[in-house]
């Protein structure tokens, strides 16, 4: 062996070390585990939504699903399968059980393929990217809501339609001159312009209204101090609770 100069054979000694770690940065980055942002385009558009995947022991994984739009937040699952570059997961419990068939592209960067759900097939492409960090919910129901009297004022709560989902309404009632209540609804996940509501009437604290436009209604009663409003929202034949809670009044 020739007499090298000790600094090359340190340098040699050095290479070797680190080229493992370099291996298992490039086998780490054509894994699936990591963080995800993506699209599923559907007939009436874009449906953006994000996947988080981590390990769970050899060859096991769990996931996290997100799809503000639909009202699905930090939905669990494990139905999860990696066979070379094919990856399949599936969202049990939500409704159709959406199933995803894809590829995990060459620099492990992307996933695209199908989404299946009910009878419906449609294309959808993940993009490997960092978590955002987390921000304050602007939309957030609160724990408790603030003392009021009467229904008009900024009421917010949220319905769970189907497990695995919950959409938050927001209310806003107003009290005309003549002692008219009027009102209207905002679906605050789904960003649908204002609903109107219709037939708004409260008397000894018992609250209700109808909201045609999405053949929906609601049944429900003021607490003692006026910060709640519990009841039922009914659509489609379905009852589901629903509190509302009063907001502070803006200044």
């Amino acid at each position: 062996m020739p007499n090298l100069p000790r600094r090359w054979i340190l340098a040699g000694l050095a290479l070797v070390a680190l080229c493992p770690a370099l291996l298992r940065a490039a086998d780490a980055a054509k894994t699936i585990v990591g963080y995800w942002e993506g699209i599923i385009t559907a007939p009436r558009g874009e449906l953006p939504f994000a996947i988080e995947f981590s390990a769970a022991g050899d060859n096991a994984w769990k996931g996290s699903a997100e799809c503000l739009p639909q009202g699905v937040r930090n939905f669990a699952f494990e139905a999860i399968k990696v066979t070379g570059a094919n990856v399949e997961f599936t969202l049990n419990g939500l409704p159709g059980d959406p199933h995803f068939k894809g590829q995990l592209a060459a620099d492990g960067a992307a996933i695209s393929g199908d989404m299946s759900q009910g009878d419906a097939t449609l294309p959808f492409r993940l993009t490997r990217t960092t978590k955002p960090a987390p921000k304050p919910d602007a939309h957030a129901v609160p724990a408790k809501g603030e003392a009021g009297k009467g229904v008009a004022g900024q009421w917010r709560g949220s319905i769970s339609p189907v497990p695995g989902v919950e959409l938050r309404l927001q209310a806003n009632f107003e009290s005309g001159a003549d002692g008219k209540l009027t009102g209207h609804l905002l679906s605050l996940d789904q960003r649908s312009p204002p609903i109107s509501v219709e037939a708004l009437t409260e008397k000894d604290g018992a609250v209700q209204f109808e909201v045609p436009r999405i053949r929906s209604g609601f049944q429900g009663k003021l607490n003692t101090d006026g910060s709640e409003l519990a009841g039922e929202w009914t659509q489609g034949g379905r009852a589901t609770p629903l509190v509302f809670k009063r907001l502070p009044t803006k200044n």
